[in-house]
């Protein structure tokens, strides 16, 4: 019985994860100068016509991975702006990273390429494509959202003193610490848990 057109494109969407996530390892792992759409082709398990119905250059699959990692940062700077309470909000952040960081490593190779499109913008600056200019743009506003987040939590005494734009650095320089850990060490790192990551903010963690 021939397939219908929803078969189809279920099909299509399927093969298209699978290039994705293919693209996100070998990205990860080579970088992205070392990278062809050859390589992506068979880290996916599928002819290397077949990845160009999915995406032309390797230049366009980057942007694409890059411009999802720039919407969930925009997702998570709205959902720290709208927080009423600013413990729980990032208390609930951490607890996903955590899930996801202790996953089957495919977030931490997620996050090494975003960090490699990072680089990639603060070196090119204006001369970079549209989409990691927007994703350097994402990470500004998330940290912005983190510092005022930090603020608010100073203010209504759940968070300890200090300079916010400092605690909301510390804090995300130690998850990037713990990424880099946890795509180098494997399932071989323990990813620690809330209160760890959290407990420098707590107010009176500090005293004395």
């Amino acid at each position: 019985m021939p397939r219908s057109p929803e078969q189809y494109e279920a099909m299509r969407a399927a093969t298209r994860e699978r290039v994705w996530s293919a693209a996100v390892r070998v990205f990860a792992r080579q970088g992205y100068a070392a990278t062809n759409m050859r390589r992506i082709a068979a880290e996916a398990g599928i002819s290397t016509g077949l990845i160009y119905r999915h995406a032309a250059t390797k230049e366009e699959l980057f942007a694409d991975l890059v411009t999802r990692a720039a919407e969930g940062l925009g997702t998570v700077a709205e959902r720290f702006r709208d927080a009423r309470r600013p413990g729980e909000t990032l208390r609930a952040f951490t607890e996903e990273f955590v899930g996801d960081l202790s996953g089957d490593g495919e977030y931490a190779e997620f996050h090494r390429l975003v960090h490699q499109a990072f680089a990639q913008g603060l070196q090119e600056g204006d001369g970079a494509s549209a989409a990691v200019r927007t994703l350097v743009e994402r990470r500004d506003e998330l940290l912005r959202a983190t510092v005022e987040l930090i603020r608010c939590g100073q203010r209504s005494g759940g968070f300890r003193a200090g300079d916010p734009r400092e605690l909301a650095d510390c804090y995300f320089a130690m998850l990037d610490g713990l990424v880099t850990m946890r795509f180098g060490l494997g399932e071989g790192f323990c990813v620690p848990g809330v209160d760890t990551l959290t407990g420098f903010l707590a107010e009176g963690e500090h005293d004395g």
